[in-house]
């Protein structure tokens, strides 16, 4: 359906495979991979398990790196959230980020880690937000889990 539909039609957001069926996906990965839907070892969506990773999907998990300029971009709401479920998201991830700080990274906290915080829209305005409240906010997540 998806070669049929030249790439169209697709309505996924994610593609998840077996080790099995990646030869099978080769015919569709021009289409896939553009898009950022071709199922990737790295990306921990070519799995044995695929019920579990599903399952960890549908929790809302989100995948991370930065760019060439020390970025991080990732997606923590949709139109639909209330601003406290956005602000939990926002806070989960900043918390995520940390965790996923590098030994080897000079300066102590997140005073050394993290140089600033905004916020936008897909094609919004980004608002820059105080790195010591979304620390704030996260330590408060984290406590309620």
């Amino acid at each position: 359906r998806i070669r049929e539909s030249k790439g169209s039609d697709i309505d996924f957001d994610q593609a998840i495979a077996t080790p099995a069926m990646m030869p099978a996906l080769a015919s569709i990965a021009r289409i896939l991979g553009p898009k950022g839907l071709m199922p990737n070892p790295k990306k921990g969506t070519v799995t044995d398990d695929v019920a579990a990773t599903i399952s960890e999907f549908r929790k809302g998990r989100v995948d991370f790196r930065q760019d060439k300029g020390a970025v991080v971009h990732a997606g923590v709401g949709k139109v639909g959230l209330s601003a406290e479920a956005v602000a939990e998201n926002v806070a989960a991830f900043f918390g995520a980020v940390m965790l996923a700080r590098p030994k080897g990274v000079k300066g102590s906290g997140v005073q050394g880690y993290v140089k600033s915080v905004s916020l936008c829209t897909t094609m919004g305005r980004s608002v820059r937000v105080s790195v010591q409240d979304v620390l704030n906010a996260s330590v408060k997540a984290r406590r309620r889990v």
